[in-house]
């Protein structure tokens, strides 16, 4: 209930920035989870982990956690103490990436603000053959990474039981 009351209270701060008034469901993270057993096995950086709802899922791949609210990167250092967890900017931090990994987006860009700076960051990561895979989610029908030159993207699920109601894209 805590994590909830938290989201609720960030939410409320700024919505645009967190995207939903509770976080993503067990049956996103599940599917998700599912989408990345699927993908090459790779070292994992999460983006915007807020309060673990995706990462939970996902812990058993040892995923680099980046949040940049503090807040949320005290309850998951609480509840993920074996995974190494960064509070700062997701931007700064993928542009210090020197090897090659998957990113879990846990970012909706629907109306983030910083899909704007996400964007070129995660091409140029891709065009330098870092970025391996992408898998996210989104809130709306379109395609969230569509201005990056993928070779292959695709809306692989639709999760109802989510709110807001959310799609999983991923791209390789």
């Amino acid at each position: 209930m805590r994590k909830k009351i938290l989201f609720l209270k960030k939410y409320l701060q700024d919505p645009q920035s967190i995207g939903s008034v509770i976080p993503s469901s067990e049956f996103l993270a599940k599917a998700i989870f599912a989408t990345i057993k699927e993908l090459d096995q790779v070292s994992i950086i999460e983006i915007g982990a807020g309060t673990g709802a995706i990462t939970k899922h996902i812990s058993s791949l040892n995923p680099l956690l980046v949040e940049i609210d503090e807040e949320f990167c005290t309850l998951l250092r609480q509840n993920y103490p074996h995974l190494k967890t960064i509070n700062g900017c997701a931007l700064e931090q993928l542009q210090k990436v020197e090897q090659r990994f998957g990113l879990v987006l846990s970012i909706p860009l629907i109306n983030n603000p910083f899909k704007a700076s996400f964007i070129p960051i995660i091409e140029s990561l891709y065009n330098r053959g870092l970025l391996q895979w992408c898998v996210m989610y989104t809130y709306g029908i379109n395609d969230p990474l569509g201005e990056v030159n993928f070779q292959s993207k695709s809306r692989k699920k639709f999760v109802v039981k989510n709110i807001p109601p959310a799609s999983v894209w991923v791209y390789s």
